[in-house]
Formats: C-alpha cells, structure tokens, sequence
C-alpha cells in the first residue's frame, strides 16, 4: 500500500502571511508547485494557500498556472466561449 511520503514532493513553498496572492502565485508557478505553506513568526501555527484558494480570495481572477504557456491568468481548466 503506497503511503503519502510515495507520493509527496520534497519541494516545499514557504510564504509569509504580508505576501500578495499575486506574489504567492508567482512564487507557486515558478516553482511549479500548486501550494505554498504560510508561515508567520510571530504567531504559532502554519496555513496552507493552495492554487484553489487564490480565485475564492480574489473574485474574477485566476491564478497564474504553472501548465500556462504564458502567464496568462486564466486557468487551463477554464472554459473559452
């Protein structure tokens, strides 16, 4: 039976909370990851910003995806009409 370590990547995005969603997005695209932890050193506790998380934050936009031939902003699971 496969355990999460079999599937999990060694590559780790770490942001601060004071990081834009813009930023964030950046940072995740270029690292092609699809989440970053969020780590603040003047309060316990972690959080996790995933690409799913930075549309239902920021209403009518997409995220930069790193399967984008360009940053475009738009999702490659949008449709076009």
């Amino acid at each position: 039976m496969m355990k999460v370590r079999d599937g999990m990547t060694t590559m780790v995005l770490a942001i601060g909370p004071a990081h834009t969603l813009r930023e964030a997005s950046r940072l995740m695209s270029a690292r092609r990851v699809g989440a970053a932890v969020v780590m603040d050193p003047e309060h316990s506790g972690v959080g996790i910003l995933t690409e799913r998380d930075i549309p239902k934050s920021s209403p009518g936009t997409a995220p930069i995806t790193w399967w984008s031939p360009r940053p475009t902003g738009r999702s490659s699971r949008q449709r076009t009409r």
